[in-house]
């Protein structure tokens, strides 16, 4: 809920989980509250759940804790107070956080404070036992957007004298840095540095982002056989060893290709990646099928569409409503059949608008058997139909005569459930239901004190409870087991929906 910024509805399964159902947070947990708290600019309550970690929980905040409190100080122009709380971390025995500090420098600096920016980077320097760079990309970017280039790499020519060994990330972001203000040369020295300096399992000195950056670069620059020499490049170090790349380096290689519609060159690097055991994913296959449809390659297209199916992979309606509507465009209404069987098995399910896709293709190349066919399939999945579909299948039908047969076979589940077996009462001892005890709207919830509000409620709580029925849970009186009469009844019912 946080990555899609339902910050309210973050805040309400907070609520949920962790009062209403009493499951115990962790750190985690609450640095999601924070977080959520903080990006909906309400900082006394993002501030009153750390207070309340302080006294209540039984572990610390952790650095990103301290990251996502600080950077929301800052943004909120509580700049002070970001610096009152990166004491207090140090005060309660926490490590010197980079990114921590990385928050306030770069507030400074925003406010043209440079002098103070460089007082705390000092202070970073002294505490840090590993400092890993980040930093020192944060003056550069500043320094290069102020116009002041030679600043920028005196920055960085003071950080690579002091021969850090730093992680991928934070290489990337000095990589990202070079590159977006020209200093190219830098960039492609300092890539292969890193690759010299690749010696798994010891370290791992690149990813497959680094490879990512510079093989984009080349493509930027047109250069696609560079591109595809710095996709297998390896380190000439004694120690180095090549990186094996991952499947977001492939992916990545392939959509590069794919835009310049080379796509036996995307479909070498597809099957480069299945021969190294990795198992494509959603991305890799929407992109190769979505590009076949852009150069008019069906059987191509045809070909990945049933492979990602088979593999079991996730196809989100939109995705397939579009990739069946091209097949059937092409007259290929007949070969949508057997990868929409397969996605049946598999959730999510399709819904009724891609039948409905299927169903007017099948219809459209006079295939009628097969059209009767899915529409018993899909009443038997339980999934229903449409008004609009309902009535042009049954104009369909009856013009061929045949309108009594598919009636039969829309009628025989009217409703988007199959019919149940009926109620005979229930079995056994009485028994209590209490439901879980609910926090009122608008009301504060004792276990959370920073709360000043309840959150917003949910869209779906509301929509279900519309749609089924909430029995009373109240104590009822044990009925006897059914009669016979009652077990005859019931056999009969039970074979008149059978036949």
């Amino acid at each position: 809920m946080y990555r899609a910024k339902r910050y309210n509805d973050a805040k309400a399964l907070f609520q949920y989980f962790f009062r209403q159902f009493n499951i115990i947070p962790n750190i985690v947990s609450y640095n999601n509250l924070i977080v959520s708290h903080c990006e909906s600019n309400e900082m006394e309550d993002a501030l009153k759940v750390y207070e309340y970690i302080l006294e209540n929980a039984p572990y610390s905040p952790s650095a990103v804790t301290y990251r996502h409190l600080t950077k929301g100080l800052i943004d909120a122009g509580r700049i002070n107070d970001a610096v009152d709380l990166l004491r207090e971390m140090l005060h309660k025995g926490h490590g010197a956080d980079s990114l921590v500090y990385n928050n306030v420098i770069l507030g400074f600096l925003n406010l043209g404070n440079l002098e103070k920016a460089n007082e705390l980077f000092d202070e970073l320097k002294e505490r840090c036992t590993v400092y890993d760079g980040v930093v020192n990309a944060t003056f550069m970017d500043w320094f290069f957007n102020q116009g002041k280039p030679k600043e920028a790499m005196e920055s960085y020519r003071d950080l690579m004298a002091r021969n850090y060994r730093m992680v991928p990330a934070t290489r990337n972001v000095l990589l990202e840095t070079l590159l977006r203000h020209g200093k190219k040369k830098e960039a492609w020295d300092l890539f292969h540095d890193m690759l010299d300096d690749h010696t798994p399992p010891t370290f791992q000195a690149v990813n497959s982002d680094t490879f990512n950056m510079m093989v984009n670069e080349c493509f930027k620059e047109g250069k696609v056989e560079e591109a595809m020499d710095v996709f297998k490049r390896a380190g000439k170090g004694i120690k180095s060893k090549p990186f094996q790349m991952d499947v977001a380096g492939f992916n990545n290689m392939m959509a590069r290709l794919c835009e310049l519609e080379m796509m036996d060159e995307a479909e070498q690097y597809y099957k480069q990646l299945c021969a190294k055991s990795l198992s494509p994913d959603v991305n890799t296959y929407r992109t190769l099928i979505d590009a076949y449809i852009k150069v008019d390659r069906v059987d191509s297209m045809l070909e990945k569409y049933t492979k990602m199916v088979e593999a079991g992979l996730r196809v989100i309606h939109p995705y397939a409503n579009k990739w069946f509507g091209f097949l059937i465009e092409k007259g290929k209404a007949a070969d949508c059949l057997p990868i929409l069987s397969k996605m049946v098995d598999r959730e999510p399910k399709p819904d009724v608008t891609t039948y409905d896709v299927v169903i007017r293709g099948l219809v459209k190349e006079g295939n009628f058997d097969a059209t009767a066919n899915l529409v018993r399939d899909m009443m038997n999945q339980g999934i229903g139909t449409t008004a609009s579909l309902k009535e042009f299948v049954l104009d369909v039908f009856e013009g061929l005569g045949r309108r009594a047969e598919i009636e039969n076979i829309l009628n025989r589940f009217p409703g988007p459930f199959p019919p149940q077996r009926p109620f005979l009462g229930p079995r056994g001892p009485p028994r209590v239901m209490r439901p879980p005890e609910m926090v009122e709207q608008g009301v504060r919830s004792p276990a959370m004190p920073w709360q000043t509000s309840s959150p917003q409620q949910m869209s779906f709580p509301s929509q279900f409870t519309e749609q089924t029925h909430q029995p009373q849970m109240t104590e009822h009186v044990a009925r006897p087991h059914p009669t016979p009469e009652q077990e005859a009844e019931f056999l009969r019912v039970a074979g008149q929906s059978a036949s």
